[in-house]
């Protein structure tokens, strides 16, 4: 399946596309042993040009296989009004200013998607939070003919890839919540963005944290959606 998935904001509004099937890991993993095995056992020489074309052939499968598994297609950040203070824009621009976006930018880059292949992920927007809520009800407008979800921010919390990667490390040294979810969200998404096919193109580590918010809670919606 595949996930358009929007960090709400005017000044840092986000995306991510990608590509994410984790039940295909088990599956995936056999076919990759079986088909490296098997290419190794056929060869039958091991001169020096033999094994270069082994292991080129044995990283193309890697590769393929991880892009099977979580592949991050495209993502941007953008301010929509890089030399205007958030509390000085008018809301009816800030809106048009997000819908041309999406249908001028966006929208060409899921055109080769099938309909009932993507879903839309928004993050939840609390109702103190006006600015991003009007965001995020005009983005549930524009896809309402796509299967849409509304992620609860806590879910991508959830998510680590590895020990130092809890959320509750982030807690601890961090005493402004808003930063520590940042820094957990930023921290996972530069080791899944080594392992796996990323294509997002660079960002300063800053930006990199609004694209990694939109990512992350879709691993978090689809590992923890039912607790």
């Amino acid at each position: 399946m595949y996930y358009l998935s929007f960090d709400c904001a005017t000044k840092t509004f986000a995306y991510s596309l990608s590509y994410v099937n984790l039940n295909s890991i088990p599956k995936n993993i056999n076919i990759l042993i079986n088909d490296i095995a098997t290419e190794t056992t056929n060869v039958e020489t091991t001169n020096a040009e033999t094994t270069t074309k082994l292991y080129k052939n044995t990283i193309k499968k890697i590769k393929n296989f991880k892009s099977q598994i979580i592949n991050l297609i495209d993502g941007e950040i953008i301010d929509f009004f890089p030399k205007i203070p958030d509390n000085k824009i008018d809301n009816v621009e800030r809106i048009q200013k997000i819908s041309n976006y999406v249908k001028e930018v966006i929208f060409p880059k899921i055109a080769n998607i099938k309909i009932d292949n993507i879903e839309i992920f928004i993050e939840f927007q609390m109702g103190s939070n006006h600015k991003a809520r009007m965001i995020s009800s005009a983005l549930i407008a524009i896809f309402s003919s796509y299967v849409v979800r509304l992620i609860h921010p806590s879910l991508k919390n959830k998510v680590y890839t590895c020990e130092e990667g809890k959320h509750k490390h982030f807690i601890k040294k961090y005493s402004n919540l808003y930063t520590a979810n940042k820094e957990h969200s930023k921290y996972n998404f530069f080791i899944i963005e080594k392992i796996f096919s990323s294509a997002i193109s660079s960002t300063n580590k800053n930006d990199r944290g609004h694209i990694a918010d939109s990512f992350m809670q879709v691993l978090g919606y689809l590992l923890y959606k039912n607790t």
